[in-house]
């Protein structure tokens, strides 16, 4: 380890780097911890490194580390596609930074200040997340919340599953807090109430599992090791019973859609709302899977726009934009030069998907009806037409997101687009409406109408239809019922194993094929291969990405982790059941060892104290 106590000055980094450390790994809770994090961190490397310039500094043993840093230079021994290779080394560039400084914070005093900045940091993030749900249910636009938020639910965050993990952590390192008479009793009332309706409006099963299982670890905890201490059981489960009388409530509430006591446009709001509790809803999940409400059927008269609130007048309502890492984009409702509504698009990166996407009323496409598509569009930067428009559909004859359209000028400034299209089969709500839109454009459209040519009254939305005929859509060919709780990742890990056969040859096998995977799980599970996807397993990844040989050391470098954590447990206990709640998450959402960072963290924490403890030996 590197030697400190040579250098006073370094006390200073010292006192900010829990804190820093804190902000590195609630990233992942809240999107706009990056910014504060990267304020703190760059002053606290800066000022290290001209100590350690100035000071001088003993030479670091790295052979306690040894196999780790193996790990991490197999996984570096590729690069394509460079944008992943990108974000994850610098992610383990600043994890060995900390590691670097590892004994400060697993030791006395520093470990209760790590953890409880962690604790504010994530109770910080809930309180945002539940003022901030309040706020898009009342319809409050929030200043800077597309920067701030990158989740569209109830999550600050897309992941929902990491999410969830880190309020659980914050239940789990509150106990430990609250035993040790670090905390209150009514704090730690608190953090499990904040704790408890994240949990459970995010909606993460897995977050819902591992929740299950650490209530039950408290409970056993409070009866055997402290004698049924009844303080510790009110406070960790009297939350438990307030969030059933809640989710009852809402039961309750939804109940009401399946009378007439509520209009379409009441219902449609109880259905939007569920979209904003679950990040990643779509109305078959809501309708079948829920079973919580049905929008009754009306009539469809001919020339009726399928769009709900094409002309704007509720603002964004019901259209948004597919975001990508890459992609600088300005999404927002603005006022015409003829005072009507309008949305206004910039987009200065170079990639991105669909930049004006309907997310309204899912809508169901009837094989043989053609469907016609109108706006009106100006062009404030770029060329004449810069976009495509279209359905996100491959029927045959290629996607049909770029569809020949007809322009007709307005005035000066403004033009009417218009496409059509005959579906080849049925299609349920397919991605639709403008993308492509070039780097450096923006533009502006408004008078958004979709229409068909069916004359026979057939049901235009996914509710208006039969269960049998939505299940179909996710239902194999032999008939098999959907497992909505594995078959997202079992088929991906089968994927895995499909490529490891079909695209592998000997040394690619043994040694790797780097990053190519992502692009053809694109591919596989998003018909595009610009959408990186991965198999949601990083033992898995590991050997995609390098190998039976690099496969084969992580799996070594986690049993070593899990070893000397176990050897250590006393000492560590409380950072050992946060590596083993990291795990869990991992071994089913993690792309790599690294892209989760705290995982990555945690399992660097054992090898560091080995070697502290071997050093301190030979002293």
């Amino acid at each position: 380890m590197l030697k400190l106590n040579n250098i006073e000055r370094m006390r200073i980094v010292e006192k900010i780097m829990p804190f820093c450390l804190a902000l590195f790994f609630c990233r992942t809770v809240f999107i706009g911890y990056k910014y504060l994090f990267f304020a703190t961190l760059v002053p606290c490397v800066v000022f290290s490194a001209y100590s350690f310039f100035k000071n001088g500094i003993a030479k670091p043993k790295w052979r306690g580390i040894l196999l780790p840093l193996m790990v991490m230079a197999l996984f570096s021994a590729h690069f394509a596609p460079l944008s992943n290779v990108v974000k994850e080394s610098v992610n383990l560039l600043l994890i060995l930074y900390f590691v670097a400084f590892a004994d400060l914070y697993y030791a006395g005093e520093k470990t209760e200040t790590f953890l409880k900045w962690i604790l504010r940091l994530t109770m910080l993030a809930g309180l945002t997340a539940i003022v901030r749900f309040g706020l898009m249910v009342l319809g409050v636009r929030i200043p800077l919340g597309e920067k701030l938020f990158e989740g569209v639910g109830f999550t600050l965050v897309n992941d929902c599953n990491f999410y969830s993990l880190f309020f659980i952590l914050s239940i789990i390192i509150s106990v430990w807090l609250f035993v040790d008479k670090k905390i209150s009793g009514a704090k730690l009332f608190i953090i499990n109430i904040i704790s408890v309706i994240n949990i459970v409006a995010v909606m993460s099963r897995r977050g819902y599992a591992l929740y299950a299982l650490v209530i039950f670890g408290i409970v056993l905890l409070s009866i055997f090791k402290y004698n049924c201490n009844k303080k510790l059981l009110t406070l960790s489960l009297a939350p438990i019973v307030l969030s059933v009388f809640g989710v009852l409530a809402v039961l309750l509430s939804f109940n009401k859609i399946y009378t007439d006591e509520l209009s379409i446009d009441d219902k449609y709001k109880y259905y939007k709302v569920y979209t904003l509790l679950d990040d990643g809803a779509t109305f078959y999940e809501f309708d079948f899977r829920q079973k919580m409400a049905r929008y009754q059927k009306f009539d469809y008269a001919i020339g009726d726009n399928l769009f709900r609130n094409g002309d704007l007048k509720h603002g964004l309502d019901d259209w948004n934009y597919l975001p990508t890492p890459h992609d600088c984009i300005r999404f927002d409702l603005v006022e015409a030069d003829d005072g009507s509504k309008a949305i206004r698009v910039d987009r200065g990166c170079s990639r991105g998907y669909w930049q004006v996407l309907y997310s309204g009323r899912p809508i169901f496409y009837h094989r043989n009806v053609t469907y016609n598509l109108s706006f009106t569009y100006r062009v404030l930067e770029g060329i004449d037409r810069p976009f495509f428009v279209g359905w996100w559909v491959n029927e045959g004859q290629g996607w049909r997101h770029n569809l020949s359209p007809t322009i007709t000028q307005i005035d000066s400034v403004w033009n009417h687009c218009s496409v059509s299209y005959t579906f080849v089969n049925d299609r349920l709500n397919p991605n639709c409406f403008i993308n492509s839109l070039r780097a450096g454009s923006s533009i502006e459209v408004k008078d958004i109408s979709l229409t068909c040519n069916d004359t026979t009254g057939l049901p235009m939305y996914a509710d208006q239809l039969p269960d049998s005929v939505i299940h179909s859509f996710f239902v194999g060919a032999g008939g098999d019922t959907v497992n909505y709780m594995t078959k997202p990742r079992t088929d991906r890990w089968r994927y895995a194993q499909e490529l490891w056969q079909t695209r592998y040859d000997t040394k690619q096998k043994i040694f790797g094929q780097g990053f190519s995977y992502l692009e053809w799980y694109g591919e596989k599970f998003w018909r595009n291969p610009k959408r990186y996807d991965f198999p949601h397993n990083p033992i898995i990844s590991s050997f995609l990405y390098s190998g039976i040989i690099g496969g084969i050391l992580y799996i070594i470098f986690l049993i070593m982790s899990l070893w000397l954590y176990w050897k250590k447990r006393r000492q560590m206990g409380i950072f050992f059941i946060m590596y083993l709640c990291c795990m869990f998450f991992s071994m089913f959402s993690g792309s790599s060892h690294f892209s989760f960072p705290l995982f990555a963290f945690l399992s660097f924490v054992p090898f560091v104290e080995y070697k502290s403890e071997v050093s301190a030996e030979k002293c």
